[in-house]
């Protein structure tokens, strides 16, 4: 059989260009975005919506999936489509125009990806999310805004290489999930940083009608979802309510009926699903998620920032409705909450659609240092249980110009405390563009970079529950102690809530672990600031409790447990597990000027090691092309670089891994 074959058309008028598809790709990967174009230079009042394309994708197994298209510049429109199988797919495409429908048809082959699939919420573990194949996701995240406003907040200098930068320094500190708003960052003071080209993500801020978009910025979002693409970073798109943002009154903006618009004031449109002005964003929706729903690493649908400001349960249904008859991809779907008391109920639980519980928490909710760590836990437990759902906190952090030693310590408390209670904090960046502001913020993803280094680490990560059953003893009154525990892992986190200074020393714990009696065990103790380990220590229990000391720490530390037997150890990759590859920790760190680096290679494989500075940027590439199976090493000699903390990242294949390093001179 050919490849693809085109079926010509009859058209009903004579004044009408003639569409042509262009010849797509005869092949594509599976969970990849398969695309095909089609040209017709036809003059049309609005190119948006005077055009309908549905695009009818047949799986080798029989299953069919409807498709919109979109338009996309000038006389191009576009579908998008993820092919969910192997083999041989075929297709049918309506092109549907005021005077005629116009039929294409065509076929392609699709081989095997490198990639697990579509991120949803787990089947075996509905508190947690994976991949299409079941592999386990487990979500570490910043709030992104747009990808120029992180790296302002990064300190990231403007340039043609600023947003570049930015990826980089995400995907070398681990982050996997960036929490990307849409609307107009351009509404805010023409001095910041951002206020470029790669500032806002609003399809509808500089256009004169509601059902036709800022074409740029269609364009910047396509890139940025293959950017993050490219960097292993699933983007969490926020949505946003339209006038949410203080800078952009409502009776200037193209939505107001003082400017022609069909809404009286900023609740109208999210109080119905119904009239001129629902129908205006049904199509706005329809048009997002036909653009972007086939992107692999669009991790989740946000439908509203913060529900209660705006939006009511009418509108949260209707966006829902459109979202599911577009996206056949099964993804999670959202409404944030900003949630001041941690035993309240979640309004949001009940919302159409929802399958993510997703709070906000801050230090303006009222705790300190000393505190977040047993409301959060006690918020991401009491969600976790109650509501049987992924526990999110979309928005995690101190807020804005709120920086300094005691409050990284406040979102470091806030986070372990979350992560043991089965949440997934996002952290949210400072909003000060000093010095300190920028340095707050790099020091916070140092502590993604920690969660990263303790998860890639964690096996069986769809057993892993909430489960405060530690005893503690010989140890002061004022250390807290939070368990999650699974098949094969145990996780605890300590927390001194009187101190951060002072040392505590003597402590041990008894640990009661089912299932454990006569298996092989590991003990590590982690600086929850960098990762790192501090002590280790191993053994054969000989009953169902285990007994550890710790080393002397200030403030807060983390244990970690394997336990063999239970289950194999997950590493590396896309949290799935790639045999027989690793990188190990450079010897020795610190070091002056020079270095070992070792890894492993289970195959030939194209192996690439490179190392960045804190900002993300490539300062050496140590090794790029095909190695044999087995143990490498290489010398990194840092003679002519400044004292600071860099990372190497090891890529071969499926397999990638970053660790740190830390020149001192």
């Amino acid at each position: 059989m050919k490849p693809f074959a085109l079926v010509l058309f009859t058209a009903s008028t004579i004044y009408a260009a003639v569409p042509v598809m262009q010849m797509p790709s005869p092949t594509g990967q599976q969970w990849e975005v398969y695309e095909l174009t089609f040209n017709d230079s036809t003059f049309y009042p609005n190119p948006f919506w005077d055009v309908t394309i549905y695009a009818y994708f047949k799986s080798p197994g029989g299953i069919t999936y409807r498709i919109r298209g979109f338009y996309y510049d000038a006389s191009t429109w576009k579908t998008r489509f993820a092919p969910t199988e192997t083999g041989q797919w075929t297709f049918e495409v309506n092109y549907m125009r005021t005077q005629d429908t116009v039929n294409f048809s065509g076929s392609f082959m699709v081989a095997n990806g490198s990639s697990h699939g579509f991120i949803r919420v787990s089947q075996s573990n509905p508190n947690m999310f994976s991949y299409t194949d079941g592999t386990s996701f487990l979500p570490i995240g910043v709030n992104g805004h747009t990808p120029a406003v992180t790296a302002a907040y990064l300190g990231i200098p403007p340039g043609p290489q600023q947003v570049r930068s930015m990826w980089d320094s995400l995907e070398v500190h681990g982050v996997n999930t960036y929490r990307l708003y849409m609307f107009n960052q351009e509404a805010f003071a023409d001095s910041f940083s951002w206020n470029t080209d790669e500032g806002m993500a609003n399809l509808v801020y500089n256009t004169d009608s509601l059902d036709m978009y800022d074409l740029r910025v269609g364009k910047l979002m396509d890139r940025w979802f293959q950017q993050a693409l490219a960097h292993n970073i699933n983007v969490y798109l926020n949505m946003f309510v339209l006038f949410d943002v203080s800078s952009y009154p409502f009776n200037t903006s193209p939505w107001s009926s003082s400017s022609g618009g069909p809404f009286t004031d900023s609740n109208a449109p999210y109080a119905s699903a119904t009239g001129t002005g629902a129908q205006l964003e049904e199509d706005y929706y329809t048009y997002v998620v036909s653009r972007w729903g086939a992107y692999r690493n669009l991790f989740g649908w946000e439908y509203d920032n913060e529900y209660g400001y705006y939006s009511l349960p009418p509108w949260i249904a209707m966006v829902d409705s459109v979202i599911r008859a577009n996206d056949p991809y099964g993804r999670p779907h959202s409404v944030s909450f900003w949630n001041y008391s941690y035993s309240s109920a979640s309004p949001v639980d009940s919302l159409p659609g929802i399958n993510v519980t997703d709070d906000h928490l801050y230090a303006s909710n009222g705790w300190t240092e000393f505190d977040i760590d047993s409301a959060a836990n006690a918020q991401s437990i009491s969600r976790y249980w109650q509501y049987k759902k992924p526990v999110m906190f979309g928005e995690f952090g101190s807020g804005d110009a709120t920086y300094g030693p005691s409050w990284l310590v406040f979102i470091r408390a806030g986070y372990w405390a979350a992560f043991t209670g089965g949440g997934y904090p996002i952290l949210w960046w400072s909003g000060d563009f000093t010095t300190a502001g920028t340095a707050f913020n790099q020091a916070e993803l140092e502590l993604v970079n920690a969660a990263r280094s303790l998860s890639s680490e964690l096996s069986a990560l769809s057993s892993l529950r909430p489960a405060n059953d530690v005893t503690v003893t010989s140890m002061p009154t004022f250390v807290r102690g939070y368990t999650l525990q699974g098949d094969s892992d145990v996780v605890v986190y300590f927390r001194a809530f009187t101190s951060d200074t002072a040392q505590i020393a003597g402590l041990s714990c008894t640990l009661r672990l089912r299932g454990i009696a006569g298996k092989q065990w590991k003990a590590v103790w982690i600086d929850p600031v960098t990762g790192d380990s501090i002590a280790e220590s191993s053994g054969i229990s000989p009953d169902d409790t285990l007994k550890l000391s710790a080393p002397s720490f200030e403030a807060d530390i983390l244990l970690h447990v394997k336990v063999a037997g239970a289950a194999t150890f997950v590493r590396d990759g896309e949290n799935g597990s790639v045999s027989g590859f690793s990188l190990d920790q450079n010897f020795p760190n610190p070091f002056n000027p020079t270095t070992v680096i070792s890894y492993r290679l289970s195959a030939v494989s194209n192996a690439k090691l490179e190392v960045y500075d804190i900002l993300g940027r490539t300062v050496r590439t140590l090794v790029d092309g095909r190695q044999s199976p087995g143990e490498h090493l290489v010398v990194f000699d840092a003679a002519n670089l400044p004292s600071g903390v860099y990372f190497y990242r090891l890529q071969a294949g499926a397999f990638s891994r970053t660790r740190k390093l830390l020149l001192l001179k």
